[in-house]
């Protein structure tokens, strides 16, 4: 392999740039429909300081085994606070544990993702979709949730991003394939000897 081929080998495989380009994760961060920043809560301090409290006592619960008493916990929560993104994403997880229907998980993952004002929170939801579309088989949203959680900085999101880009895929593919014509001499070049 050339100098050059071997430097494009670099850029190609160590650059975070195009690294990142290539995944989708290059543009501008966690950006509603509207392109303005999403940080700011709906809720003020001490209401946020109780939902999470609550909330921790929800998965507290499913991590017990009590699924169902967890999926009340957080939907007395989304009752209550129906603009609340972290318990919509805690509560798809649930569900999950349930083993519940896939469009049930889908649509407060949906919730979450709409609702969210938080990195953390739309990354989570967005890579929670992600994996369980993964799982019935559909690629393509799949790599886009991937990429948008990627984009709100969930580092599972960013791992699969890169993984499961088909552009990577074929790149890689496409490197591979004249790496071996490299390194395996052809029959025409043998016969000529």
């Amino acid at each position: 392999m050339s100098t050059r081929d071997s430097k494009l080998v670099d850029v190609l495989f160590t650059s975070e740039f195009v690294r990142d380009q290539i995944s989708g994760t290059y543009s501008a961060y966690n950006t509603d429909q509207h392109g303005s920043p999403k940080h700011e809560s709906v809720y003020d301090k001490s209401t946020l300081a109780e939902l999470k409290q609550r909330e921790i006592h929800a998965v507290a619960a499913a991590e017990q085994g009590q699924v169902d008493d967890a999926i009340k916990q957080l939907t007395d929560i989304i009752v209550e606070y129906p603009s609340y993104a972290s318990a919509y994403n805690n509560r798809a997880q649930a569900y999950r544990l349930q083993d519940a229907s896939s469009s049930r998980v889908i649509a407060d993952l949906d919730c979450a993702i709409k609702c969210a004002h938080d990195d953390q929170t739309l990354g989570q939801a967005y890579t929670q979709k992600a994996i369980v579309l993964k799982a019935l088989g559909n690629q393509d949203d799949a790599f886009f949730n991937f990429s948008q959680g990627a984009k709100c900085g969930n580092s599972v999101a960013k791992a699969a991003a890169s993984k499961e880009n088909p552009y990577a895929k074929l790149c890689g593919q496409m490197v591979s394939q004249a790496m071996k014509q490299l390194h395996t001499p052809s029959t025409s070049t043998m016969t000529s000897q």
